[in-house]
C-alpha cells in the first residue's frame, strides 16, 4: 500500500454523508462502502486496536481512496449499492462472509409486484431491480417506509379480494380497483427513488401538484402535497439518524405506545413538536412551539403565537395555536405532537387534529407537571374513546425525551410572555409620564 497516497487521500475526505471506494494501484475498485461522515467512518479502518485480518488485507491492496458526497445518508445507502452493481468489488463480498445480499425487484407484470430477493438473476420475469444492499436492514427500513408513501403490491398472486394491507393503505388493492395508469405512476416514482433521483422525484411530483391545482383538484394536490412532505421526511430522518443508542431506545418506547393505544404505527419518529401555552393574565396569552429532530431540540424551528383569544383559556389557547400551525403549509407534518398539560387540554388538541384529517397520521400525548405522568388519548375508528396514563417510574423509558421538549416549550412561551409583558409595561410607564407631564403644563 502507497501510504503517501492513501494520507493524501484521506486528507481530501469531507465530513459529509456519501460513498467511499478503495481501489488498488491499476484503478480497479477493490471495495465500496458508505457512511454518514466519510472521514470519520474511512479514518476507522485504520485503528490498529479493532482493524480485522481481512480488513487488513484491503488495506494492503489498496493504493487510493476516491468518494463521493452526497445531501443524506439514505442517498448514500442507494448510490452504494448502484456502484457495488456496477464494480462488483471482490472485497465487498470477501467482507460479506459468502452470505448473499438483499435486492429490491419489481416484476413485469400488469400491475409488478415490488419485493425484496437475494437472487436477481435467476428471476427472469424482473422489470427492474435494485442492489446489492450491504445492509438488508436499512433496505429494509427504506421498503417499509417507501409503501407508506408509494402503496405498492407485494402479493405473488393476486387475492379474490382485498387483503389487510389496502385496508392499512399499503397497497391500493389493484385486485379489486385496479387503475394501471395511476399505478405506473407509482412504479415510475419508486424507480425514480431507487435510482436516487429523489430530487427530480420530488421536483416533479411539485410539478403534478401545481397542475391539479390549477385544474381545481385539490383533493389530488393533496395527496401529493403529502407525498412530497413524506418523502423528505424520509431523507430528513437518515441524514439526521441519531448516534446515540439511548435516544433510538427512547424513541422506541414511545412509538410502541402509540401502537399500542393509538393504534398509530409510525416506524420513526423523526419529528416532534411540542407546546404550551402562558396564560398569566388576560392582556397576554402566548404560546410557543418547539421541535425536536430525531430526539434532539431544532432551535431555528421554533416558533412563538400571540394568542388573540384573551378569554379562552389554556384550551382554547392550544386550539389557535394548532389551527394557526396546520393553516402553514410550509411547515412539514410531525409523527408526534407533545402538549404540556392533561385531558383538557389533549382534548382541545385532539379536536384540532380531527377538524384536519390528521387524527390517524399525527400521534398524540400530554405531559402534566408534577407528578410527570403520560397522558394518552385512547383512539378507536378516529374517536377518541378513553384515557390511558402511565405513571413516572423506571419503565418509563422515554420519558426524558418528552421532559426535555416539554420543558422547552415552557421555557420558550415564558421568554415570549416576559419579552411581551416588558413591552407592555414600558408602554405603560412612558404613558404615565406623559400624562403627569400634560398634568403640570
Amino acid at each position: 500500500m502507497q501510504k503517501s497516497k492513501i494520507k493524501d487521500s484521506i486528507q481530501k475526505l469531507p465530513n459529509l454523508p456519501g460513498v467511499y471506494l478503495f481501489k488498488d494501484k491499476d484503478n480497479l475498485v477493490l471495495y465500496v462502502g458508505k457512511a454518514i461522515n466519510l472521514k470519520k467512518r474511512v479514518n476507522s479502518y485504520f485503528d490498529k486496536q479493532t482493524k480485522e485480518a481481512r480488513v487488513t488485507l484491503l488495506l494492503n491492496e489498496a493504493s487510493k481512496i476516491d468518494f463521493e458526497s452526497v445531501n443524506s445518508e439514505i442517498e448514500a445507502l442507494l448510490l452504494e449499492a448502484k456502484l457495488i452493481k456496477a464494480y462488483r468489488p471482490k472485497y465487498n463480498i470477501i467482507l460479506k462472509d459468502d452470505k448473499r445480499y438483499l435486492y429490491l425487484g419489481i416484476t413485469k407484470e400488469l400491475f409488478p409486484r415490488v419485493f425484496l430477493l437475494r437472487q436477481p438473476e435467476k428471476d427472469v420475469a424482473l422489470l427492474d431491480w435494485f442492489g446489492p444492499f450491504p445492509s438488508a436492514g436499512s433496505l429494509k427500513e427504506v421498503f417499509r417506509l417507501l409503501r407508506r408513501i408509494y402503496p405498492f403490491r407485494t402479493c405473488k398472486n393476486l387475492p379474490q379480494k382485498t387483503c389487510l394491507y389496502y385496508e392499512l393503505k399499503l397497497c391500493p388493492g389493484v385486485c379489486q380497483y385496479p387503475n394501471r395508469r395511476e399505478y405506473r405512476k407509482t412504479i415510475t416514482r419508486i424507480r425514480k427513488f431507487m435510482n436516487g433521483k429523489i430530487n427530480l422525484l420530488i421536483k416533479n411530483t411539485n410539478k403534478e401538484m401545481s397542475q391539479a391545482v390549477k385544474i381545481l383538484n385539490f383533493e389530488e394536490a393533496q395527496r401529493l402535497k403529502i407525498q412530497i412532505q413524506s418523502t423528505e421526511n424520509i431523507i430528513g430522518n437518515f441524514k439526521r439518524m441519531p448516534e446515540s443508542e439511548a435516544i433510538n431506545h427512547q424513541l422506541t418506547w414511545i412509538r410502541r405506545i402509540l401502537i399500542q393505544y393509538q393504534g398509530i404505527e409510525t416506524l420513526f419518529i423523526h419529528r416532534l413538536e411540542a407546546y404550551d401555552v402562558s396564560n398569566l393574565g388576560h392582556k397576554i396569552i402566548v404560546g410557543s412551539m418547539v421541535v425536536f429532530i430525531n430526539g434532539e431540540p431544532a432551535n431555528s424551528e421554533y416558533r412563538q403565537f400571540n394568542i388573540r383569544a384573551k378569554n379562552g383559556g389554556d384550551c382554547e389557547g392550544i386550539k389557535e395555536i394548532l389551527r394557526r400551525r396546520f393553516n402553514n403549509r410550509n411547515w412539514l407534518l410531525p409523527q408526534l405532537i407533545l402538549i404540556d398539560g392533561g385531558k383538557p387540554q389533549v382534548s382541545a388538541a385532539f379536536a384540532v387534529l380531527s377538524s384536519h384529517n390528521y387524527q390517524k397520521e399525527i400521534a398524540l400525548l400530554g405531559l402534566v407537571k408534577g407528578n410527570e405522568t403520560v397522558v394518552i388519548p385512547v383512539i378507536d375508528r378516529n374517536r377518541l374513546v378513553g384515557w390511558k396514563l402511565i405513571e413516572k417510574s423506571s419503565k418509563t423509558v422515554g420519558l426524558s425525551i418528552l421532559q426535555h421538549a416539554r420543558d422547552e416549550a415552557h421555557r420558550f412561551a415564558q421568554r415570549y410572555y416576559h419579552k411581551l409583558s416588558h413591552k407592555l409595561s414600558k408602554k405603560s410607564l412612558f404613558g404615565l409620564l406623559g400624562e403627569n407631564k400634560n398634568r403640570r403644563s
